[in-house]
C-alpha cells in the first residue's frame, strides 16, 4: 500500500486527465482534483466531507454502500464493478455512464480509497454507433443474399420492399415504377396498405405533392417528417390518417443511364426524422435496388426475346406441318393430272400444252421445296446425322442425276474418280452438291460443269467446278442473299428464284463445314466444300438399280391405293388407270381391311402418311400385312419432310417418295416393286 500523497503529489492529482476522488473509511470525500468539479458540476470545496453515494444515482446507491464494504474487506487496485454499467451524478441530477478505477491508500493506520473516475458518454455513444452500423450492414448483407438469389421479378420486387421496411423499421411501403410512355408511376408492389390508399395513390405524377411526386419532380429523396405539419401534404391527410402514418420518406429507383424508372417509399405510424447512418444505409440499398431492378429488366427483356423466338419457331413448325402436307397436296394432285393427260393426248398442240404446264408445276414444286428447305433450317427442324460415306458413290448419284440436264444444255458433266470417304450428314451433303452443280449448269452456256475431290490432311476438298458467266468481285458478298441472282435486275424474268445458295450457306453452317468460292468472270467458278476425312474404310453402300424400260407384267396388277384427300385421290386412280392397272381405294384403315379381304389377292399398296383422324400409312401397312398374314409391297406418299419421315423404320418392300411426286417417276417405282 502507498502512504498518504504529498502535497507535490496532490498537485500532481489536480493536473491529472481523470476525476479523482478520495474517500474515507466511512464513505466521506477527503479530497477532489479539478476534474471532479468540471465533470460533476460541483463546487470544488463543495464536495469535501459529503457521502461519495451523492456521486451516484439514488437508484445505485444501496447496492454502492454493500460494494464498499466488500472492497474494505479486500482492498486491492482494481476497476470497480466489473462487468456492470456504472453511472454517475451531476450537481442537477443528470446522469452519464462512468468507469471507475479503485485503489487502497494507507493514511496512519487508516485505509482510504482512491477512485479515478472517467465519464465514458462519447465511447459509449461510438461503440453503440458502430454497433448499430454493424447491426445494419448484417440486415443489409442478409437483405442483399435474398435479393441476389430471388430471378423472378414480382418476387424480387417483395423481397425489396421487405428489405427497405426492415432496414429503415419503418411500418408500411410500397414500390412503383414509371410508365415509359407517360412517366407516370404506378404501384407494383406493397406491404400494409388499404384499398382505399392503393386506389388513391394508384397514379402518381411530378405534380402531385405527396412524397414520391416531390422526388419525381426534384430527381431527389424526398422527406416528410411529419404528414400533419406540412402544409403541402394537406390534400393526402385524409388518406394518411386512415392508413395510419404519420412520416414518409421516398427514393428515386434508377436505370444504368441515370433516369428515374421508379419510386421506393417507406412510411412511419409516428412522426420521423431519419438520422444520417439511416440515410446513408438507405442510399447505399438503393443503389443495390437500382442493380438489381435494371439487372431483372435486362433478363426480363432477354426472357420475352427467347420467349418470342420459342413462339415464331412453334408458329414456322405448324407452318411446316401445314405447308408440307396442304401445299402439296395440289401440286400432286396437279403432277398426276398432268402425267395422265400426256397419256391421253395425241394432239401436237395438246401434247405442247401439256409439257408447258409440266414445267410450270415442275417449278413451283422447285420453290416450294427451296422455301421449305430454308423454313425447316431457320427452325432448327433438320438434325445432321454423321455417318462415314464414301464420295464415289455421291457422286455417282450426281452424275446420273444431271447428266441429262448439262447435255440438254450441250455441257459436258465431268465427274472424277474419288477413292476418299468422309464423315457427316450424306444426305444434307448431297443437297449441298445438288444445289452447287444445279447452279453451275443455270449460269453455264457453254463448255463443262465438273466434280473432283483432293485429299488434304485429315479432310477432304470437293470442289464444283465450270467454265461458266463467273461472278464478278463485287457480287461475291451477295450470293448468299435469299432471291439473289448474278446479273439478273430485279424484275427480270429469272430460271430459278435464287434459294439455292441461300440453303447452301445454313447447311455448310449446320454441319459446321468450311466453303469457299473462286470466281473470274467469262472464265467460271469453282466453290470448294470441306469435309473432315472418315477414319476407316468404308465401303460403297449397295445400289439397287431402276429397270429404264419395264415388261408387261405390270399390266393388271391390282393395287389398293389409300388416300383422305379426294383431289389427289382422284388424279392418283386415273393415272394408274391410264397405266393398265386394277385400282380400288379407301380413305382410312377400315376401309382398306375391307378391300382386302374382299380381294385378297392385292399386289401393291399405295398410302399417304398423313390420314384423317390421325391415322397413318405405316398403320395401314401395318394392319394389312397382319390381315393377309403376309409381306406386301407398299409405296408411302408424304408432303411431311420432317425429321420423323427419316426416322422411319426401313422396310426393302417400301418405298417412301415426297410429294409432289412425277408421274412417270411413281409410275417406274410401281414396275420396279411389282417386277422386283
Amino acid at each position: 500500500m502507498r502512504s498518504l500523497p504529498s502535497q507535490l503529489a496532490r498537485s500532481a492529482l489536480d493536473a491529472a486527465p481523470d476525476a479523482m476522488i478520495i474517500i474515507d473509511e466511512m464513505g466521506a470525500i477527503r479530497f477532489a482534483n479539478r476534474q471532479v468539479s468540471a465533470l460533476f458540476a460541483y463546487a470544488h470545496d463543495e464536495l469535501i466531507g459529503k457521502p461519495v453515494e451523492c456521486l451516484i444515482p439514488e437508484r445505485l446507491r444501496n447496492r454502492h454502500l454493500s460494494m464498499r464494504d466488500a472492497y474494505a474487506k479486500n482492498a486491492r487496485v482494481r476497476p470497480m464493478g466489473a462487468g456492470l454499467s456504472l453511472f454517475g451524478r451531476r450537481c442537477d441530477g443528470s446522469e452519464f455512464p462512468v468507469e471507475i478505477s479503485l485503489s487502497p491508500i494507507e493514511d496512519e493506520g487508516r485505509i482510504l480509497v482512491a477512485a479515478a473516475i472517467r465519464d465514458v458518454t462519447e465511447r459509449r455513444r461510438v461503440e453503440a454507433e458502430l454497433t448499430a452500423r454493424l447491426e445494419d450492414m448484417d440486415r443489409l448483407r442478409d437483405v442483399s443474399a435474398r435479393l441476389v438469389e430471388t430471378r423472378e421479378f414480382p418476387k424480387l420486387l417483395e423481397e425489396i420492399l421487405d428489405g427497405a421496411i426492415a432496414l429503415q423499421r419503418s411500418d408500411f411501403g410500397n414500390i412503383q415504377l414509371c410508365d415509359p410512355t407517360t412517366g407516370i408511376l404506378r404501384i407494383v408492389a406493397h406491404r400494409g396498405f388499404s384499398p382505399d390508399f392503393l386506389e388513391h395513390f394508384a397514379s402518381v405524377d411530378v405534380n402531385e405533392p405527396s412524397a414520391c411526386g416531390r422526388a419525381l419532380r426534384a430527381g431527389l429523396r424526398a422527406i416528410i417528417e411529419d404528414v400533419e405539419e406540412d402544409p403541402d401534404y394537406l390534400p393526402h391527410r385524409a388518406v394518411a390518417a386512415r392508413a395510419g402514418y404519420r412520416a414518409v420518406q421516398s427514393n428515386p429507383i434508377r436505370a444504368r443511364d441515370g433516369t428515374i424508372i421508379g419510386m421506393l417509399s417507406t412510411h412511419f405510424r409516428k412522426p420521423h426524422r431519419p438520422s444520417d447512418r439511416e440515410l446513408q444505409l438507405t442510399d447505399i440499398y438503393m443503389r443495390l435496388v437500382s442493380e438489381l431492378i435494371a439487372r431483372a429488366h435486362d433478363e426480363e427483356v432477354v426472357r420475352a426475346a427467347r420467349d418470342a423466338a420459342s413462339r415464331a419457331n412453334q408458329a414456322k413448325s405448324r407452318f411446316l406441318a401445314t405447308a408440307s402436307h396442304d401445299l402439296r397436296q395440289p401440286l400432286q394432285t396437279l403432277s398426276l393430272l398432268n402425267g395422265t393427260l400426256r397419256r391421253m393426248s395425241t394432239d401436237a398442240v395438246g401434247k405442247e400444252v401439256i409439257a408447258q404446264q409440266e414445267h410450270a408445276i415442275i417449278g413451283m414444286s422447285r420453290l416450294l421445296n427451296a422455301l421449305l428447305d430454308i423454313s425447316k433450317l431457320e427452325s432448327g427442324a433438320i438434325k445432321p446425322d454423321p455417318t462415314d460415306f464414301t464420295v464415289s458413290a455421291l457422286f455417282e448419284e450426281l452424275r446420273r442425276e444431271f447428266a441429262g440436264l448439262a447435255s440438254t444444255k450441250g455441257l459436258t458433266l465431268k465427274v472424277a474418280t474419288c477413292e476418299d470417304s468422309v464423315h457427316s450428314d450424306p444426305s444434307l451433303v448431297g443437297q449441298i452438291l445438288r444445289n452447287l452443280v444445279s447452279n453451275a449448269i443455270k449460269y453455264t452456256r457453254a463448255g463443262w460443269v465438273g466434280l473432283r475431290c483432293l485429299h488434304e490432311p485429315s479432310c477432304v476438298r470437293i470442289e464444283v467446278l465450270d467454265s461458266g458467266i463467273g461472278i464478278p468481285a463485287e457480287q461475291l458478298r451477295y450470293i448468299y442473299d435469299e432471291f439473289y441472282q448474278v446479273g439478273v435486275p430485279a424484275n427480270a424474268t429469272r430460271e430459278g428464284y435464287g434459294l439455292g445458295l441461300s440453303i447452301v450457306q445454313r447447311l455448310v453452317t449446320l454441319l459446321e463445314l468450311k466453303l469457299d468460292v473462286q470466281s473470274e468472270v467469262g472464265k467460271g467458278s469453282i466453290f470448294a466444300l470441306t469435309l473432315p476425312a472418315s477414319q476407316g474404310a468404308v465401303r460403297p453402300a449397295a445400289r439397287i438399280e431402276a429397270e429404264p424400260e419395264a415388261d408387261t407384267r405390270h399390266a393388271q396388277a391390282r393395287i389398293l391405293l389409300v388416300e383422305d384427300d379426294p383431289a389427289v385421290l382422284s388424279a392418283t386412280r386415273m393415272l394408274l388407270k391410264s397405266d393398265g392397272y386394277q385400282v380400288t381405294t379407301a380413305a382410312t384403315i377400315a376401309e382398306a381391311l375391307e378391300e382386302v379381304r374382299a380381294d385378297p389377292y392385292i399386289g401393291l399398296l399405295i398410302t399417304d402418311y398423313h390420314l384423317g383422324d390421325g391415322e397413318t400409312g405405316t398403320q395401314v401397312i401395318a394392319s394389312l400385312q397382319a390381315e393377309l398374314g403376309r409381306p406386301l409391297k407398299a409405296v408411302l406418299m408424304t408432303g411431311d419432310t420432317s425429321s420423323a419421315i427419316k426416322e422411319l423404320p426401313r422396310d426393302p418392300l417400301v418405298r417412301i417418295v415426297s410429294k409432289p411426286v412425277n408421274a412417270d417417276e411413281l409410275l417406274a417405282m410401281l414396275r420396279v416393286l411389282i417386277d422386283s
